[in-house]
């Protein structure tokens, strides 16, 4: 693991047979409470996931190219800890669309991607709050990508699931986007998952999300906002499952100050149906960034969530972290550096 960190800045923007390397080096000094202590550290990942992108692209006609990514995350303070993040194949038509096999995004996740103020942190309210146990990124999946239209772009996905003739594992996401040439962007996306029931193996559960998004750029500010229907069954295999419905609603800053200073703020408020297995929350994070260079980041992030009641499945305030106990309020503090190449 060591002798990969070292040559990651001798490979940075390197490129073979078409094929280019990049990537992400992210450090960060945290103190947060979770899990009943308080854990004082140097991690990863504070900022964007650690990792190291391999992108292979080529055109094959004048109107038809095709694109391959393979992306690995790791963890500088781990010698065991890495995993594959993306791994994708397009085939990619101006005129017709794109064709997208592999590991991959789901079409929903592309869009409260963006909108999410820090871009998925790893103290994001979106992704830990909001989406949750949600589907966002799938293995053996197959999507469509059109072509823009009017402003209007279409994605929709499916995959395979476990590989025994049934629906478990199985994820169907859907999302009608709206780009324009004015300041104003907007998508709605539908997600369904089936899964078998943790504990009855016989019963096949499944899960709907709807997300509506919004994002309002006004010179160097962006406003968003996500809005987030979620109902049935979510779990995490072996050790967690729920069933329940609800709403969330996030709302979110961020500002270029035009002198390499960047400010970000994200809210989020989860109003859960049944406040029985789940409870209701609020969340918030704040995130400085100094460009240093064009490849370095100085950044300090501070995350909190403060759930309503007591509750046995609780929002994490990052999954680096031990799970909160259920009369915890976990919060955190990240100041890091991020260095792209």
């Amino acid at each position: 693991m060591r002798k990969l960190l070292f040559a990651l800045p001798f490979i940075s923007g390197y490129a073979c047979a078409d094929i280019q390397v990049s990537g992400i080096l992210d450090i960060a000094y945290e103190v947060a409470e979770s899990g009943g202590e308080t854990t004082e550290r140097v991690t990863g990942a504070g900022l964007s996931a650690n990792r190291v992108q391999f992108r292979l692209q080529e055109r094959l006609t004048e109107d038809l190219s095709f694109l391959g990514v393979y992306e690995a995350m790791y963890r500088p303070h781990s010698d065991d800890d890495i995993g594959q993040r993306e791994a994708f194949a397009q085939l990619i038509s101006q005129k017709y669309g794109t064709i997208s096999i592999g590991r991959q995004d789901t079409p929903s996740a592309s869009a409260y991607g963006y909108a999410d103020p820090l871009f998925g942190n790893e103290y994001s309210l979106v992704n830990n709050i909001g989406v949750f146990y949600a589907p966002w990124r799938e293995d053996r999946s197959l999507m469509y990508i059109s072509p823009r239209i009017e402003g209007f772009q279409f994605r929709g996905m499916a995959t395979q699931g476990e590989r025994d003739g049934s629906r478990d594992g199985r994820v169907y996401s859907l999302s009608l986007d709206y780009w324009s040439d004015s300041p104003w962007y907007f998508s709605i996306a539908f997600d369904r998952k089936y899964q078998r029931n943790l504990w009855d193996s016989d019963t096949m559960e499944q899960s709907t999300d709807i997300y509506l998004t919004s994002v309002y750029a006004m010179g160097n500010t962006e406003f968003t906002a996500i809005l987030h229907r979620y109902s049935g069954y979510y779990a995490y295999a072996p050790w967690v499952d729920f069933d329940s419905s609800g709403n969330d609603l996030q709302l979110g800053i961020r500002h270029d100050f035009g002198n390499r200073h960047n400010l970000a703020v994200s809210l989020i408020h989860k109003d859960d149906d049944n406040n029985r297995e789940l409870s209701d929350a609020t969340g918030i994070n704040l995130g400085y960034i100094y460009n240093y260079s064009e490849s370095i980041d100085l950044y300090g992030v501070y995350g909190y969530v403060h759930h309503s009641t007591d509750s046995e499945v609780r929002y994490p305030l990052s999954w680096n972290l031990d799970s909160p106990l259920p009369d915890e309020n976990p919060q955190g503090v990240q100041l890091g550096f991020r260095l792209k190449f």
